[in-house]
């Protein structure tokens, strides 16, 4: 039987070039995937590993429970306790872990780095470690002295003694190089600027924080390490605790691999997404080789093999393709990540160099021949149930009635639509029930695709009556074989139907922005950083305010990272916004549950707090009860006033700034917006011409009417819809090859029927037209059916997400639109060679052949 296989496989090599190109294209992906997985885990472990050096770490107590494969939430410690821990014996150095975000332009305002990155500045403490070492210039000093880590300072093109402005709160701060630093691995992405100790409060235009989250601790020479561990245990023993530094990192790289599961699980996704394409390509093929040889295993039957043999010999087959296609795909995957990696480096990030491994190539390859064979299983096994009889009949081609599978498929779409509608209502709990309904949707559209996508070939066919015969003719073959029809429309529908639902996703986030901007702001412009890491400027708001034209300029929102720990749960930090006096004049907030009132108008002795919905229902909260905030100065009891839809604009959890100023963030004190009110005939156009220039010494402010907001939100959803649409293209060029591998085969197993139609009259050109027409339907009827199943999910998906913003449900028709004329274009271009090789098929041999 390995013989047949073998012998089969070869002489029809050509039947499986395609399915083979879908392994090769999916275990490339599948490889790529599992490399850049790998990097981002290995970037992360190795910038940990050499930013944090020091010996040892004093932290604060763990607030709560330990909770396994999760970072515990610290107690912040004291600034004041490093002098304390220097005074232990043993101890050498004691050094609080100082840092802060910040933006660097040159002395011109002009911005370093691409787009929006985000530098980090740190207080450096020279020659109390070994690392970062220094190996150019000298070390910081002052609040007008920097230094740059290595690969940093290259990406950046800064050398030293070069001047720049470091942008942390407001107003920038020119400053000068003084050295470069160089850890023991090259940093990517991240841009590490290092200050002196007695210059970061200047920088920061802060106040030097009381509290940090670390210690870094260097011991005397030669002190034992046991010993020291214990005295600082002992010294410290009510509010913090000591690590090793291996300790440290290996917690820091928990909170770290936590924060990456989503990337992990959005790239696999999209790698299944393509193997499943995939598999419906490789079942295909081998249905249709299965149909080609029936003959032969029907006399293979006869002469005494047994069923499990005849399996055996499509299984292997299945195998033997399967070894090859992903042997070839994880050597095109290796080559992509050498690719990648050539092009990051000459992007200047050639820190971040693609990891690949033998665990890796033995991953891919296991998970390419798995899906290969499962592709191959039910094809043997209709192979393996040929009855011996059949090598007597002339022809064996038998046509399974589809209404069983339309009362399946009707069941499960009924029971997927119901999930549906309850997860996505104000009843559902959590989105594990969404999620288990949108998979048993697509389910359902599998299993009722061969139904429909009858009925659409159909349907499309007389639509084009004046293709006569060509059309007719088209849509007898794809219905004659409704399941190899079915099977090859369905790879393209997945993929489509993701699309649909992305950009159906995208439509209605603009729309509910536009909306929620036009409803809810009321103001003429709207001052905001870009990127919010930076504070508005005070100095350059009152000079707004002096415009001709503005009659008042006031702060609005700003951001704030706080501790909450609610009742009886886990302690855990969160961003929230920080609403100043002014706020509610500009900005409508509508109450779902709760009086916003209270909010407005509550004293300092009564704090109160509004948060959105879905936080609060996560968390079994609601208005009038108690959470507890804390920040660098203290902690409050604030009580819930109204919870609210975060409706794109507003955070989770919503705080008064005088509650903020009291508490000190622990991070990211920033003020994030403000509004400028015209005078009454006031041009808008020239009044902002006018501020911009006013406020273009600092290049992170922007000044935006309501129209621009909005498509500041609709250019960042555009991003993310980009990337989707570049992950998912994978799946929709397979399925293409899945079409033209479909229509290969049957130009094959029709050889002798197409040299019939040739002789009745058919020009060669009508033939080329007919298979043309062939394609065509059989992409549209994938596309349709992808869109309309699509479009329907997402509105569930966007019911959902209503408490998250998106109030109205909008179908991007033009684009879907656009989409259906791009199925037509890929269904010409997949006839493409099939139609030649049937235009230049010999017609007497064909008529003359057994088919």
């Amino acid at each position: 039987m390995i013989r047949i296989a073998w012998r089969n496989l070869r002489a029809h090599l050509r039947r499986f070039q395609m399915s083979l190109l879908a392994v090769v294209l999916g275990v490339a992906f599948l490889s790529g995937i599992f490399a850049l997985r790998a990097t981002l885990a290995d970037s992360y472990d190795s910038l940990i590993a050499s930013t944090n050096t020091y010996q040892y770490y004093l932290v604060g107590k763990v607030q709560g429970s330990k909770v396994a494969d999760e970072a515990p939430v610290r107690k912040n410690l004291s600034v004041k306790m490093a002098q304390e821990a220097e005074s232990v014996s043993g101890v050498k150095y004691a050094d609080p872990y100082l840092i802060d975000v910040c933006m660097l332009t040159d002395q011109d305002n002009k911005r370093l780095g691409t787009g929006q990155q985000v530098s980090v500045l740190q207080v450096i403490y020279p020659g109390h470690s070994a690392q970062p070492r220094l190996v150019k210039g000298e070390a910081p000093q002052g609040k007008r002295e920097v230094a740059l880590e290595e690969s940093a300072a290259k990406r950046l093109g800064v050398a030293t003694g070069q001047s720049l402005k470091v942008y942390v709160s407001s107003e920038g701060e020119s400053v000068k190089v003084s050295g470069i630093y160089r850890f023991p691995t090259p940093v990517a992405f991240t841009n590490y600027v290092f200050v002196a100790e007695d210059g970061f409060a200047p920088l920061t235009q802060k106040p030097l924080p009381p509290a940090t989250t670390a210690i870094a601790i260097t011991a005397e020479k030669g002190a034992a390490g046991a010993a020291l561990r214990s005295a600082l245990n002992q010294e410290f023993s009510g509010s913090a605790e000591v690590m090793t530094q291996a300790e440290y990192n290996q917690e820091i790289n928990t909170a770290a691999t936590s924060s990456l599961d989503f990337v992990n699980v959005f790239l696999l996704v999209f790698a299944a997404i393509a193997l499943f394409v995939g598999t419906f390509i490789i079942t295909n093929t081998f249905q249709m080789m299965v149909r080609a040889e029936q003959s032969q295993f029907a006399m293979l039957r006869a002469i005494g093999a047994s069923g499990g043999q005849v399996f055996s010999i499509v299984a292997l087959q299945g195998l033997l393709v399967g070894i090859l296609g992903s042997a070839i795909g994880v050597g095109a995957g290796y080559l992509l990540t050498r690719l990648v990696s050539w092009g990051l480096a000459k992007a200047g990030f050639e820190a971040l160099q693609i990891s690949w491994s033998w665990s890796i190539t033995l991953l891919a390859l296991t998970v390419g021949i798995i899906v290969t064979v499962i592709g191959s299983l039910w094809p043997a096994r209709s192979a393996a149930l040929t009855p011996p009889v059949e090598a007597m009949r002339q022809n064996t081609q038998t046509q399974k009635p589809v209404w069983p599978r339309a009362i399946i498929g009707t069941l499960v779409l009924a029971l997927a639509g119901g999930l549906l509608a309850w997860a996505s209502s104000d009843s559902g709990t959590n989105g594990l029930w969404l999620g288990i309904g949108a998979a048993l949707f697509l389910l359902a559209m599998l299993i009722l695709v061969t139904p429909l996508s009858a009925a659409i070939i159909r349907v499309l066919a007389g639509l084009i009556w004046w293709l006569r015969p060509h059309a007719r003719l088209a849509m007898r073959t794809l219905t004659a074989n409704l399941r190899q029809t079915a099977n090859t429309a369905a790879a393209l529908m997945i993929g489509v139907a993701l699309v649909a639902v992305g950009a159906t996703l995208a439509a209605s986030t603009k729309a509910s922005t536009q909306s929620v901007i036009d409803q809810k702001i009321n103001t003429d412009l709207v001052v905001s950083t870009e990127p919010t890491v930076v504070s508005l400027s005070p100095s350059l708001l009152n000079k707004a305010a002096r415009v001709s034209g503005v009659k008042q300029v006031d702060l609005m929102t700003g951001i704030g990272l706080f501790r909450i720990t609610v009742p009886g749960k886990k302690p855990e930090q969160t961003m929230m916004q920080v609403t100043y006096p002014q706020f509610d004049r500009y900005i409508k907030v509508t109450p779902i549950s709760g009086a916003t009132a209270d909010y407005f108008s509550q004293s300092p002795a009564t704090p109160r707090a509004i948060v959105s919905r879905a936080w609060a229902k996560s968390r079994g909260l609601a208005p009038g009860d108690k959470i507890e905030i804390s920040g660098i100065h203290g902690q409050e009891i604030v009580t819930i006033a109204a919870t609210i839809d975060t409706e794109l604009i507003f955070l989770d959890v919503m705080v008064p700034r005088s509650l903020a100023t009291k508490l000190g963030p622990e991070a990211a004190d920033i003020t994030t917006s403000a509004s400028i009110e015209l005078e009454d005939g006031a041009d808008l156009n020239k009044v902002q011409r006018e501020v911009q220039k006013v406020v273009s010494n600092n290049p992170f402010m922007v000044v935006q009417t309501h129209q621009e907001a909005a498509d500041r939100v609709a250019a960042t959803v555009d991003q993310v819809l980009s990337v989707l649409y570049a992950l998912l293209a994978l799946s929709l060029i397979i399925a293409a090859l899945g079409i033209m591998n479909t229509l290969s085969l049957s130009v094959q197993q029709r050889f002798r029927e197409l040299g019939l139609i040739r002789t009745v009259g058919l020009s060669s050109l009508g033939l080329s037209l007919m298979i043309t027409v062939e394609s065509v339907l059989i992409t549209l009827a994938g596309t349709l059916l992808g869109i309309g199943g699509g479009t329907a999910l997402a509105t569930f998906v966007c019911r959902y997400l209503s408490d998250r913003g998106i109030s109205i449900i909008e179908v991007p028709w033009a684009s879907l639109g656009l989409i259906c004329l791009l199925a037509v274009l890929v269904g010409t271009l997949a006839a493409l060679l099939p139609a030649r090789r049937a235009r230049r098929m010999p017609i007497l041999e064909a008529v003359s052949s057994g088919d």
